[in-house]
C-alpha cells in the first residue's frame, strides 16, 4: 500500500474560510476571490493539521488520526495511524496565523507483508505550511514475496518479477527517515494543496543487492538513499465541507547514486521515476469540533500512469489505473477547552 493513498483525505475533513467555518443566517460573503486556509491531507501519508473549524486550537491539544485502505494495481492493505500531542505556539485571532503549533507524537503502519512503527515530529507555524519528519523501524514479514532486493536500479522488479522470484524474499528489518513539507490553501469552493516528501530507506538485505521494491511507493528503492515525492491536489468543496472531489497528481522519483545504486555491467534502462493522475471523491458523515470519534470519511482514488517502467503496458496496461478505496476518522482525545 502507498502513502499517497493515506494523507493525505484530511483535507476536505477540515478546512476552514477566512470568515469562518460557515455563514449565519443573513452573513453575506465577499463577491472578490479570497485566499482561505486548508488543514490537513487528502488520503496521503503525511499528518493532518485537523484544524478545528468554529474555533482556534487550545494550548494542549491531543489528537489521532486512523486510516484504512485497500489498493490495487498494485495491490495493498494498510492501516496508517498518527497519535500526536500538540502545543500551540500563539494565539491569533487571523486564519492565515490561527492554527499553528509543535507536535509529538507516534506513526504507526500495518499491513499483512510488513510493519513500521516511530516517532513523529511536526511544526506549523502558521495554518497554511507546515514541515514534519518521522523515523520508523520498519520489519518485512517474508510473506507476500516480500521483502525482495535487487542487484540494481537496471533490475526487473514488476510484479510479475517479484511473483516468480518466491525464493527471493526474505524476513528483514531496518529503517525509514521521511522529511515533509505541506503548504495548502483555498480559493472560493477550490482547494489546492502540494505535500512533498524525501524519504531515506536502509534494509538489511543480501549481499550484492543494490535497492528493494518499496511496496508503499511502489518503487525500486534506493537502499541507504533517498527518494523524492510529492502528491499535488486540485479540489472542489461542497455540501457544507462534507464532500470534496477533484484531481491528484502524484510524481515519485528515486534519487539513485550512480556508484552504489546501479548494477556494474548492467544494460537497461534505470529510470524508475513515476508519475500519475486522476480523480479523489470522499464524504465525510459527521463533522463536530473536540469530538473523539470525528470527520468518518470514506473515499476512492483513481490514478492513471502517465509513466511507469512496468505500468504503461511493460507487465501492466496502461489503461488499467490505481483503484484505492478507504475509511478515515480523526478525532480529539482532551475536551476543548
Amino acid at each position: 500500500m502507498d502513502r499517497h493513498l493515506l494523507g493525505r483525505l484530511h483535507m476536505h475533513n477540515s478546512v476552514v474560510e477566512k470568515n469562518g467555518a460557515r455563514p449565519v443566517c443573513g452573513e453575506t460573503r465577499p463577491m472578490s476571490v479570497r485566499i482561505v486556509l486548508v488543514a490537513a491531507a487528502l488520503v496521503s501519508s503525511a499528518a493532518s493539521a485537523q484544524m478545528l473549524n468554529d474555533q482556534g486550537p487550545p494550548q494542549h491539544r491531543v489528537v489521532h488520526r486512523n486510516t484504512f485502505a485497500l489498493r490495487y494495481n498494485p495491490l495493498g492493505l494498510l492501516y496508517d495511524g498518527r497519535f500526536m500531542y500538540r502545543l500551540r505556539l500563539y494565539q491569533a485571532e487571523s486564519k492565515v496565523l490561527r492554527d499553528n503549533y509543535v507536535g509529538i507524537g507516534v506513526a504507526p503502519t500495518f499491513s499483512p507483508a510488513f510493519m513500521r512503527i516511530g516517532p513523529y515530529v511536526e511544526f506549523n507555524p502558521l495554518t497554511m505550511f507546515g514541515v514534519w519528519a518521522m523515523v520508523q523501524f520498519v520489519q518485512y514479514f517474508g510473506s507476500f514475496d516480500l521483502a525482495q532486493g535487487f542487484a540494481g536500479a537496471q533490475s526487473d522488479f514488476s510484479d510479475k518479477a517479484i511473483k516468480a522470484n518466491t525464493a527471493n524474499h526474505v524476513a528483514t528489518n531496518g529503517y525509514e527517515v521521511t522529511l515533509g513539507a505541506n503548504l495548502q490553501a483555498k480559493v472560493a469552493m477550490f482547494i489546492i494543496r502540494s505535500q512533498a516528501r524525501l524519504v531515506f530507506g536502509h534494509l538489511k538485505l543480501k549481499d550484492g543487492e543494490r535497492i528493494y521494491y518499496d511496496q508503499f511507493y511502489d518503487i525500486g528503492a534506493p537502499n541507504q538513499g533517498w527518494t523524492f515525492v510529492n502528491d499535488l491536489d486540485v479540489l472542489y468543496q461542497g455540501l457544507e465541507n462534507k464532500l470534496v472531489a477533484g484531481a491528484r497528481y502524484t510524481a515519485t522519483a528515486p534519487l539513485y547514486d550512480p556508484t552504489r545504486h546501479l548494477e556494474p555491467g548492467a544494460t537497461g534502462t534505470s529510470d524508475n521515476s513515476m508519475h500519475r493522475v486522476g480523480p479523489f471523491v470522499g464524504y465525510t458523515f459527521k463533522i463536530e469540533d473536540g469530538a473523539k470519534f470525528n470527520n468518518p470519511t470514506v473515499f476512492i482514488l483513481v490514478q492513471w500512469w502517465l509513466k511507469h517502467r512496468f505500468r504503461t503496458g511493460v507487465d501492466t496496461s496502461q489503461a488499467l489505473p490505481l483503484l484505492g478505496v478507504g475509511f478515515q476518522m480523526t478525532g480529539d482525545f482532551l475536551p476543548l477547552k
